[in-house]
């Protein structure tokens, strides 16, 4: 689930409404509120309230990664890699 968050918060650059991220994933909204919430901790998003509104706008960060060729490297694309690895698809 939260990979598919990850996804759909990613395709929109101006962010997302947690609403509508809700809707999309097709789950209630209690349910949407953990996923975003582990998301948040691990430092994969950022939630912002809409001003004199009880919305929250969603983005992924823009956290980087050194690796040890000195290259910045995306935090979200590193995970993928690494999902991508575990699950032995190469």
């Amino acid at each position: 689930m939260q990979e598919k968050a990850l996804d759909l918060i990613g395709s929109r650059s101006s962010g997302i409404f947690q609403s509508e991220l809700r809707r999309l994933l097709g789950i209630e909204s209690s349910k949407c509120s953990k996923v975003v919430s582990r998301l948040e901790s691990r430092g994969l998003i950022r939630r912002k309230r809409v001003p004199a509104s009880r919305s929250f706008l969603i983005n992924l960060t823009s956290k980087n990664l050194k690796t040890g060729s000195g290259r910045l490297v995306d935090s979200y694309l590193t995970e993928i890699y690494l999902l991508y690895l575990m699950r032995g698809i190469c």
